[in-house]
């Protein structure tokens, strides 16, 4: 159901592309009577009152697209989006290529994406490299994921439950203001980050999966 919040935005796309659809109407019936009433075929004036017509028109598109799809978040503004983990803990697994938490379907020229899979509680999970971080210490996380705000209280709280194995599933969610609301985001997911810890390198399994 659509938050309450996202009738601001809503409301505000119909007015704006009333206002631009009636521009292009009121452009074209001035032109008729500039033709018709006063036989001319050009006037300064009018071409000035329809240019800033049409600057403001396709401004009011631009700024409502802007803020509609465009408009960047921040993860630390605790009234703009509402942040949340779960953690779970991973399954060992053990192949013809040892022992592994993680398998990485390797990139090609085709797929320059990597995939990484993984297991919990005997389900099996598949995310793209450019929405998750495989790490085998903390301090990766820091440097490979600049930007997203992870705990580090709360991940070496897991490493001491989990023997440094496990994932965590951070989701940004907007919450309600005004802004959100004009962007018609309220309720809706930000963005989603996953980060997988394991206890060493040699727990990745690199070889491709299609190849097991």
């Amino acid at each position: 159901m659509t938050s309450a919040w996202n009738w601001i935005g809503i409301i505000a796309w119909i007015i704006v592309l009333a206002v631009f659809v009636w521009v292009f109407h009121h452009i074209r019936v001035r032109r008729i009577k500039m033709i018709v009433e006063r036989k001319h075929t050009f006037e300064w004036s009018n071409l000035i009152i329809s240019g800033v017509e049409l600057v403001v028109a396709f401004c009011l598109v631009i700024g409502m697209g802007y803020v509609t799809f465009n408009r960047q978040i921040n993860l630390s503004d605790s009234k703009a989006v509402k942040v949340t983990y779960q953690y779970e803990p991973l399954v060992l697994r053990v192949g013809t290529e040892g022992s592994y938490y993680v398998a990485v379907d390797r990139s090609t020229s085709n797929k320059p994406v990597h995939v990484y899979n993984y297991w919990v509680k005997g389900a099996k999970y598949t995310v793209s490299s450019n929405k998750a971080t495989v790490v085998s210490s903390l301090k990766q996380a820091k440097i490979m994921d600049t930007g997203i705000p992870w705990s580090q209280k709360m991940l070496q709280k897991q490493d001491n439950q989990h023997e440094n194995a496990y994932v965590v599933k951070m989701t940004a969610t907007y919450q309600p203001s005004f802004m959100n609301g004009l962007g018609v985001r309220v309720g809706h997911q930000a963005m989603t980050r996953w980060l997988i810890r394991v206890p060493a390198q040699s727990f990745i399994n690199t070889t491709d999966i299609s190849e097991q």
